[in-house]
């Protein structure tokens, strides 16, 4: 066997052992009961760094209760792999739906913590207001139709705050609606706190 390729088959069990998600070996409780025990104890610089783990936790925790409502096949189109990503207080959860040579995508946009939701969900609402596309109730929420020259988005905003968008380049604005309103968009909408 190729040297290269130990070193690249251990390069890789070695990135996929840190994709496994932390919070099945530490428990959010556990962490959050450990920075309170460190902060009774005045120890504050360990507590602020336990705080910092519990809610890295309890992140990873909610990313993953909210890839639960990206179902795996919506009107026979099959979904890749979920990603999510946590930024500077802004959280996105995405999936890529194939059914032949059609795709849509869908994304989650909002605020990492509940107290900027109602920022983001206000600043879409503008958005949506300031002109541009066709408007739709989808699942009890009010929805953006944008179809220029092939690209077509829907955005929906949440009642808890914060955008869900279907993007196509090669899918029908109908399709991607009829796509859209598939989607478990109230039941994704009602989870979130």
């Amino acid at each position: 066997m190729n040297k290269n390729a130990v070193l690249l088959g251990f390069a890789f069990l070695s990135i996929s052992a840190i994709s496994i998600p932390v919070w099945a070996e530490d428990s959010p409780k556990d962490a959050c009961n450990k920075a309170a025990t460190l902060f009774a104890d005045d120890d504050l610089d360990s507590a602020l760094e336990e705080a910092k783990w519990c809610v890295t936790l309890l992140e990873q925790l909610q990313q993953a209760r909210t890839g639960q409502f990206f179902k795996d096949t919506i009107l026979g189109y099959v979904g890749g792999q979920i990603e999510s990503q946590n930024m500077m207080g802004f959280s996105s959860t995405q999936r890529e739906y194939q059914k032949d040579d059609a795709f849509i995508n869908v994304t989650l946009n909002g605020m990492a913590s509940s107290g900027g939701m109602d920022a983001l969900s206000a600043l879409a609402q503008l958005g949506m207001n300031a002109g541009g596309g066709k408007k739709v109730r989808i699942q009890k929420r009010t929805a953006v139709v944008i179809d220029q020259d092939g690209q077509v988005e829907i955005m929906i905003s949440m009642k808890k705050g914060g955008t869900l968008a279907f993007e196509s380049n090669n899918v029908s604005a109908e399709e991607v609606q009829k796509f859209a309103e598939a989607f478990p968009v109230e039941a994704l909408d009602d989870s979130r706190n």
